[in-house]
């Protein structure tokens, strides 16, 4: 075998250095022409001679300037201490989109205990003229009449076991109008199995008074409850939803720790309206009308009431009807003091008394017990 030193090596000539040497040149040329025609539209030419001025480079608080006579001054500014402020939600100006094309409505009351096929039945032979009924579906109780299949129904027992569907056809096989009734944030049952969602005092303890234990109107999970239900109840075919106690408590002076990730903390106006807007407008698409009860007079005569948070102004924009409780003598008049907040439609077809004993001679009524 040969010899590894017997093969003739060539000497390399060695023009890596001068290469580099020559790229580096020319791209400190081309930066620098870059530069020059980059920096000309930044050339000021005043009487005094030229002036380069780069923005970013610049005094905002004292910057020169040329006056109209050529000569430059100085422009100074007063410093600025810039705060944000995050105020209250206001709903006041919001857009009226519920309402219209409303007929009139006559039901018949059916409590809880007697929504079954012969209950209810039962109920609308008392009242001849009535076009439909009101089932009560979800009492202050929590527990709910018909076997839902809501996540947290399941979980925490409030289910029933009426089969509310068969109901809901047969009475609209008879031309009934179908409405059903649900309490919204007053709820014993789930406030005390599931107390994460209970409406808590500044103190800490959860909230009850003698309608019963409360749910926090700003908890998510509340909300997305009460729209399940909505939305197995509209599936059912059911005309129409009314909201009972979609307010808070007749607490004046009591404040509660809302569980709402705001920056601001709530009142109860913005509490209520903000659930009721969510609301409405997850059910606008489908073809069932969402109403609310309420349970002040206040509201109807003032526009809002400060303390439950219930404002007959806004809750008339996104919701299409409005009961309330009313003398078959004075139904008249309580469609009158509610017909200044109607925005779209007729009030004598969106304000619905109920009323017991006989029924009212208004366009729209309840038969209560």
């Amino acid at each position: 075998m040969a010899n590894n030193s017997e093969f003739y090596r060539g000497k390399r000539k060695k023009t890596a250095p001068a290469l580099i040497a020559t790229i580096i040149i020319l791209a400190v040329i081309t930066f620098a022409v870059m530069l020059f025609y980059g920096l000309q539209k930044y050339i000021v030419v005043t009487n005094s001679g030229l002036h380069l001025e780069i923005p970013f480079l610049q005094d905002d608080s004292a910057k020169p300037v040329q006056s109209d006579d050529g000569e430059v001054v100085q422009q100074s500014f007063e410093p600025v201490n810039a705060q944000l402020e995050i105020g209250q939600a206001d709903y006041s100006n919001i857009k009226a989109v519920a309402g219209e094309n409303l007929g009139a409505v006559k039901l018949v009351y059916v409590p809880a205990s007697s929504v079954t096929a012969s209950g209810v039945v039962s109920y609308l032979s008392k009242a001849p003229d009535a076009s439909g009924v009101l089932l009560d579906v979800k009492t202050v109780t929590g527990m709910l009449v018909w076997d839902s299949q809501a996540d947290i129904a399941k979980g925490y027992g409030t289910a029933g076991t009426v089969d509310l569907k068969s109901i809901v056809s047969s009475l609209k096989e008879q031309d009934k109008y179908v409405a059903v009734r649900m309490c919204c944030f007053v709820d014993n049952t789930l406030a005390s199995r599931y107390t994460q969602l209970a409406l808590k005092t500044t103190a800490g303890q959860a909230y009850s008074d003698s309608n019963g234990a409360w749910l926090d109107p700003t908890n998510a999970t509340v909300k997305s409850y009460i729209l399940s239900l909505c939305s197995e109840l509209s599936k059912m075919g059911v005309d129409e939803i009314v909201l009972l106690g979609m307010r808070l408590p007749e607490a004046s002076g009591l404040e509660f720790a809302f569980s709402s990730s705001s920056a601001v903390k709530p009142t109860p106006v913005t509490a209520v309206s903000s659930f009721g807007i969510s609301v409405t407008r997850a059910m606008r698409s489908s073809s069932t009308k969402m109403s609310v009860q309420l349970t002040s007079s206040t509201a109807l005569q003032n526009g809002t009431d400060e303390v439950t948070g219930q404002s007959a102004d806004i809750l008339l924009k996104v919701f299409d009807r409005v009961y309330c409780s009313a003398e078959s003598a004075s139904a008249a008049d309580t469609v009158t003091k509610g017909a200044d907040y109607v925005k779209l439609g007729k009030a004598k077809m969106r304000i619905v008394p109920m009323c017991s004993g006989q029924s009212p001679s208004t366009d729209c009524w309840v038969l209560m017990e």
